[in-house]
């Protein structure tokens, strides 16, 4: 079956619709074409049913509602600027996070098989757009400004199952520590459908711990170094020709610093076609 390119071209949009929220610094293996573009409003609920300390998880529970506006427009065939910005609420305490600007180019495009083979870069970078907290439980995030280059390898079959990896690293304002960080996904898409499943991992390079003592010990929430292992899927079923919904679940397996937390989300959509 042949790939149904109309779809194609919206597909990094459903990707990434609830992203801004879920995680960061998140792009894929599709181009939306030159004169596209989509517009995204999301929520997300998330709540957390532990902590991950350096030592192992502890009975800390947050609970976690943010929106996000997101926006992706095609250049052109091969390149794509979007940008997002999250508005984020922690134990009643919220604010507007950071904003987070990307250019994808993903010039490379081989056939390979019954489909194509897609490889490229990303270059993007965030800032905090407000002065939110970043001490104690209702902390909003960790008021850094970061560069984030990324690596883009994508296998897309003519029948609609796809393959993808992405991996990069985020060069963060002192004193938060940079990371590793990468998403592997796995999905379908067809004419009234889209699914994937995706594994996403975090690596930081040290930083400091949350209760740390010693020399891990933190004078500043900004100083921890974030790990997380997540597992998710999402589903997007179009119910216009111009609109398209999308739902969203995952769950933080592992990490350090961060939340044991499940998360549903739902967004969206409105595309504009040249």
């Amino acid at each position: 079956m042949p790939m149904n390119m109309h779809l194609v071209k919206f597909l990094t949009t459903v990707i990434l619709a609830l992203a801004t929220c879920a995680t960061n610094a998140q792009v894929d293996g599709f181009n939306k074409g030159k004169g596209n573009m989509d517009l995204v409003l999301s929520a997300n609920y998330e709540q957390g049913l532990g902590y991950f300390l350096a030592d192992g998880p502890i009975a800390l529970k947050r609970t976690r509602i943010s929106a996000a506006f997101f926006a992706a427009f095609g250049i052109t065939e091969d390149l794509d600027v979007q940008f997002s910005l999250p508005f984020i609420n922690v134990q009643n305490v919220s604010g507007l996070q950071d904003a987070q600007l990307f250019l994808k180019w993903l010039p490379l495009k081989a056939p390979l098989g019954n489909g194509k083979l897609s490889f490229g870069a990303a270059l993007g970078g965030s800032t905090p757009v407000s002065d939110y907290g970043t001490e104690g439980i209702s902390a909003i995030g960790q008021q850094a400004k970061s560069i984030i280059p990324m690596g883009v390898l994508q296998y897309t079959a003519g029948s609609g199952w796809f393959t993808s990896l992405v991996g990069g690293q985020q060069i963060v304002q002192a004193p938060t520590p940079d990371a590793l960080i990468g998403t592997y996904r796995l999905g379908h898409f067809g004419a009234k459908h889209f699914a994937e499943a995706y594994v996403q991992a975090q690596r930081a390079y040290g930083g400091k711990d949350y209760r740390g003592t010693g020399d891990q010990a933190p004078t500043t929430f900004k100083e921890l170094g974030v790990d997380l292992l997540r597992v998710g899927g999402k589903y997007y079923k179009p119910v216009g020709k111009r609109v398209g919904l999308v739902g969203e679940v995952s769950y933080v397996l592992a990490g350090r610093n961060v939340d044991q937390a499940l998360l549903i989300a739902g967004a969206f959509i409105l595309h504009f076609r040249k």
